[in-house]
């Protein structure tokens, strides 16, 4: 039956060709290579044998071609495109995308919120970005709230086996930093990068807001080796401080309560931008031309927050600002982060106002897609996302 199904559909795409443009016939053989549709994708590989029109069918194209007998050739074709047109963005993202891989760059995560593990093939290094395991507790405030990251949700391989080359961290909060991840999972002589602008030495307020709401501040100061804000000039020059084959700075305008920005990562195989809690505002001119520059011959992601967060009276910036800043650089890859889906929160300031002291507004996965579906490669998240980033140790 699936031979017969097969048959007809070769000859089917006889007509097709007439009315349809397939403009990747030279590149689609197989079931996964053009819209992977179930048979659909074979009649768009153009010289696709017969066999491997087939063994498409067998892989669940048998319902498109019981379609296109039922419709006819021409209106069955018509048909097929509309239940493809009418796919989410999430599955057609899914069907063509490989959420880990982009050019030269390998990404992992740590767990399922906003660790992250990139390695440069080209170099064969990697950075670790803002570790935080599993069940490790991020206190601010002291007992005024606790929350950790459920601790069956994260890598499943033995304590220590973690290989970088570096961590960066993004902000001195200990969900971004985290004293006990640190020590767990790395060998001390691992280096540790934090921002200048958030230390004892860059910001009297960050200071103070650090000193005073996050425990072992002063121990991760002085684990730490500091990297710079960027201070582009009109040339594109940058401040930065190298680690191997990369180069870390501080981009763009501060937020305005605790003085975090975007990290900014130069290395062999391309420009990384990250920024957990979204950013401020688009970058000013010098810092885009930098990027701008970087970025040629090379691959640009951007690892940006899309939650707006409500904490003790500070919000973050909305979704709407982080569109504003990828339209601005246009990325070749975009991934969300930091959604704060698998929390267990605590303490005395949540027992007593729970959501008033803090809630995310998160934006959902389909409609991120949506607004960029050229460039949306996933997240660490695995609530209501099919296009998750895989952990770290999984191929």
């Amino acid at each position: 039956a699936i031979l017969a199904q097969a048959i007809l559909a070769q000859a089917i795409l006889a007509q097709a060709r007439d009315h349809f443009d397939f403009p990747s016939m030279a590149m689609a053989r197989g079931c996964a290579c053009f819209l992977s549709a179930g048979l659909f994708a074979c009649l768009a590989a153009g010289g696709a044998p017969l066999g491997d029109v087939a063994a498409c069918a067998a892989e669940g194209g048998v319902e498109d071609v019981s379609l296109l007998q039922r419709s006819g050739p021409a209106q069955g074709m018509q048909a097929l495109q509309h239940q493809q047109d009418n796919q989410t963005c999430l599955a057609r993202a899914v069907a063509t995308a490989t959420p880990g891989e982009v050019g030269q760059f390998q990404l992992r995560v740590l767990n399922y919120d906003n660790a992250w593990h990139i390695t440069c093939k080209a170099s064969q290094e990697s950075l670790v970005l803002d570790p935080f395991t599993p069940g490790a507790p991020a206190t601010f405030f002291g007992p005024l709230q606790t929350w950790a990251l459920q601790r069956d949700e994260g890598p499943s391989g033995p304590i220590g086996s973690i290989e970088t080359n570096a961590i960066v961290t993004s902000m001195n909060s200990p969900d971004h930093f985290n004293l006990q991840t640190i020590k767990a999972l790395f060998n001390q002589t691992v280096p540790v990068f934090s921002s200048y602008a958030q230390s004892p030495e860059g910001s009297l307020s960050s200071l103070l807001l650090d000193e005073l709401g996050y425990k072992d501040y002063h121990e991760r100061v002085a684990l730490s080796t500091l990297y710079p804000n960027c201070n582009p000039t009109a040339d594109g020059a940058l401040d930065v401080e190298t680690i191997g084959d990369f180069q870390v700075c501080y981009a763009g305008p501060f937020d305005t309560l605790v003085q975090f920005k975007t990290v900014l990562i130069i290395s062999s195989c391309g420009v990384i931008l990250f920024a957990p809690h979204g950013v401020e505002g688009p970058f000013d001119q010098n810092t885009a031309r930098a990027i701008s520059k970087l970025r040629v011959g090379k691959r640009l992601l951007a690892i940006i927050g899309t939650s707006t967060l409500h904490q003790f009276g500070a919000v973050t910036k909305s979704f709407k600002t982080v569109q504003d800043v990828l339209r601005q650089v246009n990325p070749d890859a975009f991934y969300d982060t930091h959604r704060m889906e698998h929390l267990v929160l605590s303490g005395v300031a949540w027992d007593l106002l729970g959501s008033r002291v803090f809630r995310v507004d998160r934006v959902a996965p389909e409609d991120v897609c949506k607004a960029f579906p050229d460039q949306y490669m996933g997240s660490p998240s695995r609530w209501g996302n099919p296009l998750q980033v895989p952990l770290y140790g999984q191929p």
